[in-house]
This record gives C-alpha cells, structure tokens and sequence, in this order.
C-alpha cells in the first residue's frame, strides 16, 4: 500500500465536509435560487435526501473491498482491463474537478485581491502549497484540516450571526410560490456537490476502523445538507430572491454588516476562509489523485507523482476556461447532471449490484 497512514473517523468526516463545501459554499444559494427563489433553502434540503444514497453506496462498497480503494476494487468486480478503464475514467475525472477547481480558486484570487497578478502565477502558488500538503502523507493534510475547519465553519455562522439585523422573515415569503419541478431543478447542482461524497471511495481503506464508513458517509451529507440550508436560509432572508442575480451572495452578506458603526463588512475575514477552505478542498483532490495513480500502475510510493501532476492541473487549470463566468456556468450547470448520472451515483449503484450479484467482496478480496 503506498500510503500507511490512518485517521479516525472524526478526521473523515471534517475532510469529507471539506472536500464539499470549500468551493461551493460561496455560490450555493445562487444557483438554487435561480430555480428555486427563496424557496432555495428547500431546494437544499431536497439534495440532502437525495445524496443519502450516494452515501450509502460509496460506504456499502468500500466495506464489500474494506483494504481497496475504487482504483482497485473496479478490477475485482469487472475484471483485470474494463476494471482499469474505468478506474481511469475516475482518475480524469478527479483530475477534471481539481483543475476546475483551482481556476476558481485563483480567478477569485485574481479578481479580488490580485488584479494585478497574472493568474499562472497564482495557479502554480496555489498548487504548489497543496503539494506540499499532499507530500507529507494523509494523516498530515487530516490534522491540518482538522484545526481549520472548525474555524471556517465558525467564522460563517458568527457572520450570519452579525447579519441578523439586516434579516427580514418576510423576504421567505410567499412559501413554496416554487413549483416542485423548480425545487427540484435548485436542487442538482446542490446535489452534485454534495454527491462528491463519492470520492470518500478513495480513503475508506485508510480509516482506523473501517466498519464506520457508511456511518461516516451519512454524517457527513447531514451535515453538509443543513449547512448549505443555512446558507440559503440566511442569504435569501437579507437579499430575497435577488440573491439568484448574485455570483458570491455569501459574501454580499457580510457586506451589509454594520453594528454600531465598529463591526463593518468584514469581506476579507470570508476570503482568507474560502482561500484556506479551497487550498485544503484542492489538496484532497489532488492526494486521491496521486494516491490513484499509483495504485493504478502498481507503484511502490505516491510521492514521486506529486510533482508530474501538480504540472497538469496547473496547465488544465489554464485551459479549462476563458474566464470566471464560464467556470461558474460550468460548475453550476455543466458539471452536476454528467456527473451524478455517471462518476456519483450510476456506476458506484452499478458496480455495487455486480458485485453483490456475483458474490465478491469481503476483506478485500
């Protein structure tokens, strides 16, 4: 196994929140409501519920194959050669989502702080940190997440708390004015997001006690569920529907923030969140990636890769898109349909009915 490092379950329930809500939580709500208006916050609900499954399929596998990853485990239920083609289908994608992802990163960056930066530049300060983090091992990144999540996640709701009086309970009103299709439609992306639970597949084998995955799992779409609700909840009761014309409508609640003339706008405390919150959500994805394809070509140790792939993402990261608009229509509208159908839900729910079908699994074999 080229890792050897163990975390408990705590520790992977912060890393899968993480993983989720680093990048999306400052645009949630506007997608949602771009369906859904101020009923957003059912929309976020609904792909709670809807997420549970994709939970209890990634854990059901990973206890089926408890000492494998999905890199490994695709070849023991469909054979040697389709199993390796779809591994590598998982390993692209992954690699899709980090690199998607630290354009977002460093165009918000770019446009909020950096105008003047190019954003190569950004890009490879930004990957460089994460592979720093992704060389010294998983028990490392586990433990620095574990100190800065819980200060994210407190710095959002003390936000909220400040924005309190800038909140109308009016602005939720009329309730469920929404059509349930709307709903629904607010709710994929959402969905999506919080389907990437999937990628869980890959440090299931790296748990102290295996056996909680599935309990693992399911904390974690909870979780991030009522979060995002949160979200949706306070942004639509200090902007109203409005919020679906915003790009960052978390960050324009903390910009009406005033108390007493001595608490004022404090934007830069929810960027230095979201750019420690996607550093880590980056490093994530970017250990399963090395840790995949090291499995995938049956090497002895992952760090040798760390650097080779860094390059990639970094020139992805670059093509991927013209600018931040079309990385946020991609995230937003592109991205959540293809991957649930496939990467999340589809073919984890298929992989797990031939494997039950066919008998395998069970320490791993």
């Amino acid at each position: 196994m080229p890792e050897r490092g163990r975390i408990s379950g705590g520790q992977a329930v912060l890393l899968n929140i993480t993983m989720i809500i680093a990048t999306a939580m400052l645009g949630a709500p506007a997608i949602a409501a771009a369906h859904a208006r101020q009923d957003a916050w059912l929309s976020m609900l609904l792909a709670m519920l809807l997420a549970l499954p994709i939970a209890g399929i990634t854990a059901r596998l990973g206890t089926l194959f408890p000492s494998k990853t999905i890199v490994q485990y695709t070849e023991d239920i469909l054979g040697k050669w389709p199993g390796k083609l779809l591994s590598l289908l998982y390993l692209l994608w992954f690699i899709q989502i980090c690199s998607v992802m630290i354009r977002e990163y460093s165009s918000f960056l770019a446009d909020a702080i950096m105008p003047e930066t190019p954003l190569i530049v950004i890009n490879i300060l930004g990957t460089g940190l994460a592979a720093y983090t992704v060389k010294k091992g998983l028990e490392v990144l586990a433990r620095v997440n574990q100190i800065f999540l819980p200060l994210i996640i407190i710095s959002v709701i003390l936000i909220f708390l400040l924005a309190l009086p800038e909140m109308r309970i009016e602005r939720f009103l009329p309730v469920l004015e929404s059509s349930a299709l709307e709903i629904f439609k607010g709710s994929v992306a959402p969905w999506a997001w919080i389907g990437e639970i999937s990628t869980f597949a890959m440090l299931i084998p790296f748990l102290a006690q295996p056996g909680q995955a599935r309990r693992i799992a399911v904390a974690t779409v909870s979780l991030v569920g009522l979060f995002f609700t949160l979200l949706a909840l306070a942004t639509v009761a200090t902007f109203g529907p409005a919020i679906s014309n915003m790009t960052f409508p978390v960050l324009n609640t903390a910009r009406v923030i005033n108390i007493a003339n001595f608490i004022e706008r404090p934007e830069p405390l929810i960027m230095a969140i979201w750019i420690t919150g996607g550093l880590l959500k980056i490093s994530v994805f970017y250990y399963a990636i090395v840790l995949g394809c090291t499995q995938w070509l049956a090497l002895k140790d992952y760090r040798p890769l760390v650097l080779p792939v860094g390059v990639i993402l970094v020139a992805l990261s670059i093509a991927v898109a013209e600018n931040m608009l079309e990385v946020t229509h991609f995230i937003g509208y592109v991205w959540p349909p293809y991957s649930l159908l496939t990467f999340e839900l589809g073919i984890p729910l298929t992989l797990l009915v031939i494997a039950l079908l066919r008998k395998r699994g069970g320490n791993g074999h």
